[in-house]
């Protein structure tokens, strides 16, 4: 699966440990994640079923994102099948 912003799913460390329903990998990457980004993750904030989901789980930071909300108000797939993509890189 490809997010939104062209991320594969299956790489991303939130994605892989809800879906495995890894508690201790989820504590690991909050605590690693508030470090490198700046800001508080508690272990129940890593919970994402893929930015696509309509009524899954959603990762914190994908409930506030802007290429998220572009693409479902567009109704694209990802940024590559947006007709400003080539204008805005």
């Amino acid at each position: 699966m490809i997010a939104f912003c062209g991320l594969v799913c299956s790489e991303c460390p939130v994605f892989s440990a809800t879906q495995k329903d890894d508690a201790q990998h989820k504590t690991e990457i909050a605590k690693s994640w508030s470090k490198y980004y700046g800001f508080e993750l508690e272990s129940k904030d890593i919970n994402c079923d893929g930015c696509l989901t309509e009524n899954g789980r959603l990762f914190k930071h994908c409930k506030v994102c802007n290429i998220r909300a572009c693409c479902q108000e567009r109704h694209i797939e990802n940024c590559a099948h947006c007709s400003d993509f080539a204008a805005m890189s």
